[in-house]
């Protein structure tokens, strides 16, 4: 198993299917998340653009992926933190850990040594029956929630990785959210 980074669009085609793949079964509950209908062009602007990631096989198979919108690019997330985007796994290889792995992988990897984050951001669908709570397994709290898209409520949830330095990051949206809704919760 091999975790690295995208940085090239060589493999774009085999990205876009795995995510068309993963992206399935949330489509079957009525969820649409852009990632389930993206063009082949969409995800090599994105690995070209955005801090993508994957886990593969010792033969090059795609299981799993993430991606790491970032505060200051053209697709921020809605804090000014990481936001995590595109985390997908294969379901041929579902409920092994792939994605609890890559999630893991991106932290320690790339959030925290190189961009030094104080925290990290990601949007979920509240509708959907397990994620919220599997990415709550995982360390996130949520700490808002909003439509953005008129078949889901989207949820969004924050991972502290520092807690003195998240609760100084200058995002009034930010500070807001985690004085109402979390700041006990983070900061115990």
């Amino acid at each position: 198993m091999k975790f690295l980074r995208l940085t090239d669009t060589k493999r774009a085609n085999e990205l876009t299917e795995l995510l068309h793949y993963s992206y399935a079964s949330d489509e079957a509950l009525k969820i649409h998340f852009a990632a389930a209908t993206i063009t082949a062009g969409q995800v090599a602007a994105h690995i070209s653009d955005t801090p993508t990631f994957v886990l593969e096989t010792d033969d090059q198979e795609m299981i799993a992926t993430a991606s790491v919108r970032l505060p200051w690019s053209q697709n921020p997330g809605p804090f000014h933190l990481p936001h995590l985007g595109w985390v997908a796994t294969n379901p041929k290889y579902g409920h092994q850990g792939y994605a609890r792995q890559i999630i893991t992988e991106v932290l320690l990897n790339f959030v925290k040594p190189e961009l030094a984050a104080p925290g990290v951001s990601l949007g979920t669908a509240v509708e959907h029956p397990w994620l919220e709570s599997f990415y709550q397994s995982l360390g996130f709290v949520n700490v808002d929630t909003v439509r953005l898209f008129p078949d889901h409520q989207t949820a969004y949830l924050i991972k502290s990785l520092n807690d003195k330095r998240l609760k100084a990051v200058q995002d009034p949206y930010l500070q807001d959210v985690l004085e109402k809704h979390v700041l006990n919760t983070i900061t115990r």
